[in-house]
């Protein structure tokens, strides 16, 4: 019989969940922002960039969907995302 070993998921409330949080990069082993990791992780996964210690990583990965699911269960985006999205937008239409 085949079987499938997975590690305990981490507790999920520790998580970062702000783009502002900061938390422990397991891979890069220091103190990173949830911006920079979302960064740095889809960048990696999208373009295929396996030098990237990024790149298929299940640190990066977990955060992408935990900031996902929170953005889908609240039915807002986080603050700093529409303050980022209403600059973008007042500089287009300054044009």
């Amino acid at each position: 019989m085949n079987s499938v070993f997975s590690p305990p998921a981490p507790d999920e409330s520790a998580r970062p969940r702000r783009l502002t949080d900061i938390f422990r990069c397991a891979h890069r082993g220091r103190a990173l922002h949830l911006a920079t990791c979302l960064d740095d992780y889809m960048n990696a996964n999208a373009l295929r960039v396996k030098s990237m210690v990024c790149f298929e990583c299940t640190q990066g990965n977990c955060n992408r969907e935990t900031f996902a699911a929170d953005a889908d269960t609240e039915g807002l985006l986080d603050s700093e995302i529409w303050a980022r999205l209403m600059a973008d937008l007042k500089d287009t239409d300054n044009c």
